[in-house]
């Protein structure tokens, strides 16, 4: 399947070195801006770019006539959220997943909170915005898929929870960003 998708995107390494290439550049400043430190700033431009190249680019491997997008001028929409069974094989669902699982984990770190909704409330946005450029745009080659909006959201969600979550502490009981935190208090 991740061969398949690779095959069909012929530019996605060209795509992913531009996407490094801009994460690097941009990392310090988008870092401070956001409140975050240079790598989460990195990951934040790295999955942007990833998302794009993997979405945006022409898919090569279909044919215009056979895209069954075309010869429905209505975009049918049909929700289902991914069973859990579902997303533990690697297929089409799967994939759409783990392409917005780095993006929430970029902003779940993003600080003050009023910077990491605005930027939520962007990403969330950018599945819908992903399917209606498919739709709009036919020389792409994509089908707009209403699933691919729900497996993108489902991705975005988990990521952002991952931070959430209770992390192993260390030994005094705390975890590693509450004993930083402890740390740079204590050193004022």
């Amino acid at each position: 399947m991740i061969e398949a998708v690779l095959h069909a995107t012929p530019l996605f390494w060209p795509g992913v070195l531009l996407s490094v290439l801009a994460a690097l550049l941009c990392r310090h400043r988008l870092g401070q801006r956001l409140g975050v430190v240079p790598f989460t700033a990195f990951l934040l431009v790295l999955s942007l770019g990833g998302i794009v190249t993997l979405t945006l680019l022409p898919d090569l491997d279909t044919h215009y006539v056979d895209n069954l997008r075309y010869v429905d001028p209505a975009w049918q929409t049909s929700w289902h959220v991914p069973r859990p069974a579902e997303l533990a094989t690697i297929n089409q669902q799967s994939l759409n997943v783990a392409l917005f699982v780095p993006l929430g984990v970029a902003i779940a770190q993003i600080r003050p909170r009023t910077s990491a909704v605005l930027t939520a409330v962007a990403a969330a946005a950018l599945p819908f915005g992903i399917e209606a450029t498919q739709y709009a745009v036919p020389w792409l080659l994509r089908a707009a898929d209403d699933q691919d909006i729900a497996s993108n959201l489902l991705g975005l969600a988990l990521g952002m929870t991952a931070l959430v979550l209770p992390w192993p502490r260390n030994r005094s009981g705390r975890s590693g960003e509450a004993q930083r935190s402890y740390r740079e208090r204590a050193a004022r």
